[in-house]
């Protein structure tokens, strides 16, 4: 009888949920590295609304068009992370330092450190939604909530907010 879904791709996410004290975290599915799938079932199933709340290392992909997350179908983390820094003003050398990482945690704190984090986040939010919204097509609101490990949220797009309202009336 749900009309919205709360989709974590993993257990990090719902940790993560820990922090919004006003959601069931147990109503929390995940969809592991399936994310164009599950829209597209979500949507045939009638649901009005997803609300993804992912890590970055995970979303960054999404950033890229990449709706199937496992790094067998593509891992270009530190090269998307790098386009929209360069795009947010980073120089040359912040480029090559993110280039450098292995994780995306790592690429987050080479971001803080150039005080380019905010400004490439809100790029990188803008590319995860257009192709959350592409492949919804319309036929299911979509919302993310992007966060790090070691940093809490990193970005929040619009209609965030109300989808966890309305994950919270339907939680009474």
């Amino acid at each position: 009888g749900k009309k919205f879904l709360l989709m974590v791709p993993g257990n990090y996410g719902e940790d993560f949920l820990s922090r919004y004290p006003q959601v069931d975290t147990s109503l929390a599915v995940k969809c592991s590295n399936y994310v164009g799938a599950v829209l597209e079932m979500a949507a045939e199933m009638g649901f009005e609304g997803i609300l993804f709340v992912a890590h970055i290392g995970k979303f960054i992909k999404v950033s890229g068009g990449i709706m199937n997350t496992h790094s067998q179908e593509g891992d270009c983390r530190m090269e998307l992370i790098t386009s929209s820094a360069l795009s947010a003003g980073a120089d040359a050398d912040t480029a090559r330092q993110i280039l450098s990482c292995v994780t995306t945690e790592e690429a987050v704190n080479v971001l803080k450190k150039a005080g380019l984090c905010e400004k490439t986040m809100e790029l990188i939010m803008q590319k995860i939604m257009f192709y959350l919204n592409k492949r919804a097509a319309g036929k299911i609101a979509v919302a993310c909530i992007l966060y790090s490990n070691e940093h809490g949220g990193l970005g929040e797009s619009a209609g965030a907010a109300e989808l966890l309202a309305r994950l919270k009336e339907e939680k009474r």
